[in-house]
């Protein structure tokens, strides 16, 4: 399941609003580097080894660089770290259509962390009963 929603994103003091994919099949979360070297500078930190992720539209792709920040969540905040990828693609085809991709996709492991759930009807929800 997926869903997008306008977020707030905060690395060394600057906060800026972005709206993220919110994606059930990724294991992972996710930022174009191009995309927070605009907003925050080469601020990241390297891999010691770079690791392999499957893209949306299944194709392996590189991820070497990482960087600790807050994702802001109607009034919820949470420290994640994000993986930053160089191959990060506007646009991919996932079951023969064309899907336009925001700069920042957040993965199930972030979700599950901090129950965070998409619901058909009401999109992305936090609930607070977890975060106990």
């Amino acid at each position: 399941m997926r869903a997008l929603k306008k977020i707030k994103i905060v690395f060394q003091e600057k906060t800026i609003e972005c709206e993220a994919l919110f994606d059930t099949g990724a294991n992972i979360t996710v930022i174009q580097s191009s995309f927070f070297k605009k907003n925050f500078g080469e601020k990241w930190q390297v891999l010691k080894r770079s690791i392999h992720v499957y893209w949306i539209n299944g194709h392996s792709i590189k991820v070497n660089k990482y960087a600790t920040l807050e994702i802001i969540i109607d009034e919820f905040t949470f420290p994640e770290t994000v993986f930053l990828v160089d191959e990060f693609k506007q646009e991919v085809e996932v079951e023969g259509k064309r899907v336009k991709l925001p700069n920042l996709i957040i993965g199930s492991g972030t979700m599950d962390k901090y129950g965070i759930v998409l619901d058909p009807k009401e999109g992305v929800k936090v609930v607070p009963t977890l975060l106990i």
